[in-house]
């Protein structure tokens, strides 16, 4: 197996403990080094002092700071521009921060969750440490 600085970052972005858990084990499993945060706050901390991840698996309903938020965050600039999947229990009328086909209702599809991580991994190998926010901290 690759080592740790070969491997693509992904983020996971979701408050309940037992599902970041075992999504991000899935995905350790997988090859992929998977880093965890519990609510947006958390991810933005980790974004502005860590290389950027290859993609973001994003809930949107979490406390301090939700999806929704983190992803207008790096939308406007503030923060680098990474693929997101978002994994969610809200309904469509709320809106998706991600395009239709990287929308996961839960409970989540792990072998479509994989290839979604995949995909955007792999179209993103090149560019990811190169993305930088366009605003200051």
């Amino acid at each position: 197996m690759a080592g740790a600085d070969e491997r693509a970052t992904v983020l996971l972005v979701e408050d309940d403990d037992d599902t970041r858990s075992s999504i991000a084990e899935f995905l350790e499993e997988e090859g992929y080094h998977a880093v965890g945060a519990a609510n947006g706050e958390d991810a933005q901390a980790y974004l502005r002092q860590s290389p950027p991840p290859a993609c973001i698996v994003l809930d949107l309903m979490m406390p301090v700071m939700d999806g929704w938020t983190l992803a207008s965050l790096m939308r406007d600039g503030h923060l680098p521009q990474i693929p997101i999947v978002v994994i969610t229990a809200a309904d469509a009328h709320w809106g998706y921060p991600a395009e239709p086909g990287q929308v996961l209702r839960k409970p989540v599809n792990a072998e479509r969750l994989l290839r979604l991580v995949k995909a955007l991994s792999d179209t993103d190998s090149q560019g990811a440490q190169q993305r930088k926010p366009r605003a200051t901290q």
